[in-house]
């Protein structure tokens, strides 16, 4: 649970406005933030006649796209951490991430040096993914910018049903086991770093102590003291594997997986986290007896848990202005766990599925 990275344009579920994702970390329900996880802002048509590349941004990309027609580039959207641009070229359209503190990097997690070959190693294994991408450095090695091809299709936008939900969860499913076997050795080697969910999850709690009930603390602090035990499984994780984030054409096919600005090695259950949240259970059941990696009961119980600790963020940072919701929701959770003869959330059921697994 964090934030990090920022992609193209567009999407949600549900009927959603179109909105530019900015990611960098680890964020609830069906949008991103970043540090914080911040929602992205659409941009005005104000906007876009007055933002233009940063000046040094646009002798970097002519450098390496002499025939872009920056003139005409768009700003796409904007977060906290970044603003992505829209710039056409014969070979055809490109978007230009940039950090928002230009000429400063990126650097939550150490900056974002790890994603451009950590992109082109997945391309080279079939993985569809952003192509072609190059980074704009400071002098110190850092990424202020970096530019890709604009993927195909558009985000996913509601939730597929008959024969296309079975594929779909096939395509996500076998996206996911190549991401998780990836070598971890070689993701390290090209920059990829571990942020566990449970140190964040200690972070966010002393931040939202002060406004937090006596039982939703002890609760938070039982639940994070499990997690803090476990000896858990390390992948390669997407992180923010959330429906916008998943492109596909008019036939439903997934043919792109954007954003991967908070990926990193950790537990895998943090992706199905995020596929229960935006497709429901039953979904992730199905996409999971495609899955070709480890999947069991505590798995399961894990990503559940992740879930709920989303909520956390949501209080600990009021990214989104409705803080006094999330704490409603942290409450019901809580006595939800709490109440007597409960199992299914609370931590000995985990622990006893664990055990049994």
């Amino acid at each position: 649970m964090q934030l990090v990275g920022v992609d193209h344009l567009e999407g949600g579920l549900a009927g959603r406005l179109p909105t530019l994702i900015l990611t960098i970390g680890w964020r609830p329900s069906l949008k991103s933030l970043e540090h914080v996880r911040s929602p992205l802002l659409a941009c005005r048509d104000d906007d876009r006649g007055s933002q233009r590349l940063p000046p040094g941004i646009r002798a970097a990309v002519l450098d390496r796209l002499p025939a872009a027609d920056l003139e005409r580039a768009s700003l796409l959207g904007k977060g906290i951490a970044t603003r992505a641009y829209q710039v056409d070229d014969p070979s055809g359209a490109w978007v230009v991430r940039v950090a928002s503190e230009y000429p400063k990097p990126w650097t939550w997690r150490g900056g974002r040096a790890y994603e451009v070959p950590l992109l082109r190693a997945l391309a080279n294994r079939g993985l569809p993914v952003p192509r072609d991408q190059f980074a704009v450095c400071d002098h110190g090695g850092l990424p202020v910018a970096i530019v890709e091809r604009k993927v195909g299709g558009g985000p996913l936008t509601s939730r597929p049903r008959g024969g296309r939900r079975d594929c779909l969860a096939r395509q996500l499913a076998e996206f996911l086991t190549e991401l998780h076997t990836f070598p971890v050795p070689e993701a390290r080697s090209l920059g990829l770093t571990s942020a566990p969910v449970a140190v964040d999850a200690r972070q966010h709690l002393d931040l939202a102590h002060s406004i937090l009930t006596d039982k939703v603390r002890w609760w938070l602090d039982q639940e994070i003291s499990w997690l803090e035990r476990q000896d858990l499984p390390l992948a390669v994780v997407h992180r923010d594997f959330r429906a916008e984030h998943l492109y596909v054409d008019a036939n439903g096919d997934l043919v792109d997986v954007i954003d991967f600005g908070d990926t990193t090695i950790d537990d895998p259950a943090l992706d199905f986290a995020k596929i229960a949240g935006d497709f429901g259970d039953p979904f992730l059941d199905l996409l999971l007896a495609y899955y070709r990696g480890p999947a069991d009961q505590a798995l399961l119980a894990r990503a559940q848990l992740y879930r709920r600790l989303d909520t956390l963020w949501e209080v600990a940072e009021d990214a989104w202005g409705d803080r006094s919701s999330a704490l409603r929701r942290l409450r019901s959770l809580a006595a939800a766990a709490t109440r007597p003869g409960t199992r299914s959330e609370s931590v000995s059921a985990r622990r006893a599925m664990a055990t049994r697994s």
